[in-house]
C-alpha cells in the first residue's frame, strides 16, 4: 500500500509517468462523435478507435487522407504508418462502406485518426447533405460534415508547387464569405469556364489553418469538377452592362451578390505586382500570387482594380474591366478582374488636396495634387519612395521604376515640393494613405531648401562643440604641464637653494669661527692656532664636497660612514672647535638607522639650528638632543642666546634658514615647534614619523608652532 501512494505522488507532484501496470487503459471508441469531443491534447493519447462509416472524399490520384461520415459527423483518416500493411488503402473508393481500426493521433486542428486495419463491407449511398451558414462554418463545429454550398465561383488556380499540380483550388463566394474548395479531377479548360457561374457544390468541410492551430478560412473538399452543378452559366464578361465606378457598390433593391460587373475608364496610375509565396499548411501546397494593380477613372470617381492578367498598360489607355466587387475602408474595388484594352484617352485633372482634407477615405483612388515639404528620398535598384509632409500628415510617395528617377535624388530634404499622384487610402489605426506617383515628372520643386540647413547648423554646433571642448582639454592640459615643469623647476630651485644656503653657510660660519680663533690665539698660542687652522681646512674640504654633493642630490658624506647620532655630533664638534660656545649632542633611546630623506634633512636641520645659534645668538652652550622613540624621531636644538624677536629679521618667513627648516620638516610630514623669549634663548624642536608605513599613517599632518615670550 505504501508503495502504491509512492508511485502515485511521483506520477503527480513530479509528472514521472505511471508503470504500465498501473495505468488504466484508454477505452476504445466506437463512434465519430466520441473522437470530435476530445481536444487535441487528448488525441494525442492514441486512444484505440473501431469505427464504421461512409467514404465521402479520397483524392484516388496520391491518396493523401480520407474522409468517412457515419450518417451524422464526419472524420478525416490520414494515410496509414505501413501502407502495405493496409491493403485496402489504395482500393478505396468515396461511397465505400468500410470498418476502420486504428488510433487517434493529433492533427492540424482536431484529432485524426490513424488506421491499422481497414476493411471495405460494401458500397452505400452518400449521407444527405446539409445546408450549414458560412457563418456557422467557421466555428470549426462542423468539420468533415457533408454539405451542400450554392455559390459564384471567382477564382480558379492551381498550386505553383510540381508535385502537387495535380489539385485544383477553386474560390466560391458562399453568402458573405469564400469557401475553396478543392478538385483532384478536371480538365485544364475547368480554370476559365466555371468564373462567375452560379454553382452547386457537395463536398466535406475542411478547415484553413496554420502552424498555430488557428481556423485561417474555410475548404471544401468536392473531388471531381464532373460533380460541379451549374445552376447559371458565366455570361461573357464583356457583354455586361456598363457600370459607372461611383455606382459599383451603391444601394439596389436588386442588386447581386457576389456576381462581376463591368466598368470602363481611363488608366491613371498602373502597379506591377511582386510574385508573394504562400504556404498553405493545410494541403502542404505553394501558392504563388502576383496581383497587379490598375487605378481607373470613368469621370464619376476612381477605382482600383486587382488582377493577375499580366498585361501592362500605360497611363492614359481606356480599359474595358470584368471584376468582383468588394468593399474596403476607402472605396469599393474590383478584385480577380479581367480587362482589355479599348483605346486612349487624356487623363482627368487631378483634385487639388490641402492639408485640412489631406486625410479622408473621399480621396481614395483619385488622381490628386498636393503641396508639402520633402523630409527624405529612400533609394532602391528598382523605386523611390519619397517621405513628404503636408500639414501635420506624414506619408509615402511611390515612383515605380528606376528610369529617370535618379533626378529624385538631386532634391535637398526641406524643400517645398508639389506632386500629382493617384490617392491610396488605408485603414489605421491610425489611419494613413499613400502616394502612387505615374514618373519622376509628377515631382515638381517649388521652393528648394537652402543648401544650409538646420541640420548643418546641428552637425557643425556638435563638430564646434567637440572642438572647443578639444582645445579646452588641450589648453588645461597644456597649463597643467607648463604649471608642473614649472612647479618642478621651483622646486630644483628651492632644493639646490637651501641645500647651497645650508651647505655653503653652515661651512662658511665654522670656517668663520675658526678663523677667528686662530685670530685671537696667533700670537699667544701658536699651537692651538694651528690647530684652529687645519680644523678649517677640513671643513672648507667637507663644505666644497658637500655643495657638489648637494647639487647632484647626493647622500651627504657624513653619513656615508656613519648614523645620524655620529654624523651630528661629528659636525657640531668641528664647528663649535675653538669657539666660546660649548655644544653637546645627547642620544636618548635605542639608535637606529632611519630613511635616507630622513636622516639627511634632520642632519641639515640641526646644523642649520646649530649655525643660527652661533650665528646669531651669541649662546655659551647649546644643547643637541636626538631621541629615537618607535613610532617617531625627535630633534631639540636649545640655546641660552639673546633669543629671537629683536628684530625684523628675527621673525619666521623673513630667514631664509627657518624657511628651508619649514620646507624640510613639510617633506618628512613632521611638526616644526619653535620657542623663544628675549634674553631666554631659543628652542627648536622637529618630530619626525617612524620609517613604518602605520606610524606614518598615524602621525598628525606637518604643523608648526611659534611662541616667543
Amino acid at each position: 500500500m505504501a508503495l502504491w501512494t509512492l508511485r502515485v505522488a511521483a506520477v503527480v507532484l513530479l509528472g514521472i509517468p505511471a508503470p504500465a501496470e498501473t495505468r488504466a487503459p484508454l477505452p476504445v471508441l466506437a463512434t465519430i462523435k466520441a473522437i470530435r469531443a476530445l481536444s487535441q491534447d487528448e488525441g494525442a493519447r492514441g486512444y484505440p478507435v473501431r469505427v464504421r462509416g461512409i467514404v465521402t472524399h479520397i483524392d484516388e490520384n496520391v491518396s493523401t487522407g480520407l474522409i468517412v461520415h457515419d450518417g451524422e459527423f464526419g472524420q478525416f483518416v490520414i494515410p496509414p504508418a505501413d501502407v502495405r500493411k493496409v491493403p485496402a488503402w489504395r482500393e478505396l473508393r468515396r461511397g465505400d462502406l468500410v470498418e476502420i481500426d486504428g488510433r487517434t493521433v493529433r492533427g492540424g486542428f482536431a484529432p485524426n485518426v490513424q488506421p491499422t486495419a481497414i476493411r471495405r463491407t460494401g458500397r452505400a449511398k452518400l449521407p444527405r447533405t446539409k445546408h450549414i451558414p458560412f457563418a456557422a462554418m467557421l466555428t470549426g463545429r462542423h468539420d468533415c460534415d457533408y454539405v451542400e454550398v450554392d455559390g459564384v465561383v471567382q477564382r480558379a488556380w492551381l498550386s505553383s508547387d510540381p508535385r502537387k499540380m495535380h489539385t485544383l483550388f477553386v474560390d466560391v463566394a458562399f453568402e458573405d464569405g469564400v469557401v475553396r474548395a478543392t478538385f483532384w479531377d478536371y480538365t485544364p479548360e475547368d480554370l476559365l469556364r466555371f468564373i462567375d457561374a452560379r454553382v452547386r457544390l457537395h463536398g466535406n468541410v475542411g478547415t484553413l489553418f496554420g502552424r498555430t492551430e488557428q481556423l485561417r478560412g474555410v475548404s471544401l473538399f468536392v473531388g471531381r469538377t464532373s460533380d460541379i452543378k451549374v445552376l447559371e452559366p458565366p455570361p461573357d464578361p464583356f457583354w455586361l452592362p456598363t457600370r459607372s465606378i461611383r455606382s459599383i457598390y451603391n444601394y439596389s433593391a436588386a442588386g447581386e451578390v457576389n456576381r462581376r460587373i463591368r466598368v470602363r475608364g481611363v488608366v491613371t496610375c498602373y502597379i506591377p505586382g511582386h510574385p508573394v509565396d504562400v504556404s498553405d499548411f493545410t494541403s502542404t501546397a505553394m501558392f504563388r500570387y502576383v496581383r497587379d494593380v490598375l487605378y481607373l477613372h470613368d469621370g464619376t470617381g476612381g477605382a482600383r482594380i486587382e488582377t493577375e492578367q499580366s498585361l501592362p498598360v500605360r497611363s492614359g489607355t481606356v480599359v474595358d474591366v470584368a471584376g468582383f466587387p468588394a468593399v474596403t475602408p476607402g472605396k469599393p474595388i474590383l478584385t480577380n478582374a479581367v480587362f482589355r484594352i479599348a483605346g486612349e484617352a487624356p487623363q482627368p485633372a487631378s483634385v487639388p488636396v490641402s492639408g485640412a482634407n489631406v486625410l479622408t477615405p473621399d480621396n481614395d483612388a483619385m488622381l490628386v495634387r498636393m503641396e508639402g515639404h520633402l523630409l527624405s528620398v529612400l533609394t532602391s535598384p528598382a523605386d523611390r519612395i519619397l517621405v513628404l509632409k503636408v500639414g501635420k500628415t506624414v506619408f509615402q510617395a511611390d515612383v515605380e521604376g528606376a528610369a529617370g528617377s535618379q533626378s529624385l535624388d538631386e532634391i535637398r530634404p526641406g524643400s517645398l515640393v508639389a506632386v500629382t499622384g493617384v490617392y491610396s487610402y488605408q485603414w489605421g489605426p491610425p489611419p494613413s494613405f499613400r502616394l502612387f506617383l505615374r514618373s519622376a515628372s509628377d515631382v515638381a520643386v517649388l521652393s528648394a531648401a537652402p543648401w544650409w540647413t538646420m541640420r548643418h547648423t546641428a552637425v557643425m554646433l556638435v563638430m564646434l562643440t567637440l572642438v572647443a571642448c578639444g582645445a579646452a582639454v588641450w589648453v588645461r592640459t597644456t597649463a597643467n604641464r607648463k604649471r608642473q615643469r614649472y612647479q618642478a623647476v621651483l622646486n630644483e630651485r628651492s632644493r639646490v637653494g637651501r641645500e647651497l644656503h645650508d651647505t655653503l653657510e653652515q661651512g662658511l660660519t665654522g670656517i668663520a669661527l675658526q678663523i677667528e680663533a686662530v685670530a685671537g690665539s696667533f700670537e699667544t698660542s701658536p699651537d692651538l692656532a694651528r690647530q684652529s687652522l687645519e680644523v678649517a681646512r677640513q671643513m672648507l674640504r667637507y663644505s666644497l664636497e658637500e655643495t657638489r654633493r648637494s647639487v647632484m642630490d647626493l647622500r651627504s658624506q657624513a653619513l656615508e660612514s656613519q648614523d645620524l647620532a655620529g654624523a651630528l655630533s661629528d659636525l657640531v664638534r668641528q664647528m663649535t672647535h675653538g669657539t666660546r660656545a660649548q655644544a653637546d649632542v645627547r642620544v636618548e633611546g635605542s639608535p637606529q638607522r632611519l630613511d635616507v630623506s630622513q636622516e639627511h634633512h634632520l642632519l641639515r636641520i640641526g646644523l642649520e639650528a646649530l649655525t643660527n645659534a652661533l650665528k646669531h645668538s651669541g649662546a655659551r652652550r647649546i644643547e643637541i638632543v636626538l631621541r629615537f622613540l618607535p613610532d617617531a624621531t625627535h630633534l631639540i636644538v636649545q640655546d641660552d642666546g639673546r633669543g629671537l624677536g629683536y628684530g625684523a629679521e628675527d621673525m619666521p618667513g623673513s630667514h631664509f634658514g627657518l624657511q628651508g627648516i619649514r620646507e624640510r620638516v613639510d617633506k618628512l610630514g613632521g611638526v616644526l615647534e619653535i620657542s623663544s623669549a628675549p634674553g631666554a634663548g631659543t628652542r627648536l624642536a622637529v618630530t619626525v614619523p617612524g620609517r613604518t608605513r602605520e606610524a606614518a599613517a598615524g602621525f598628525p599632518r606637518v604643523q608648526e608652532s611659534w611662541r616667543t615670550g
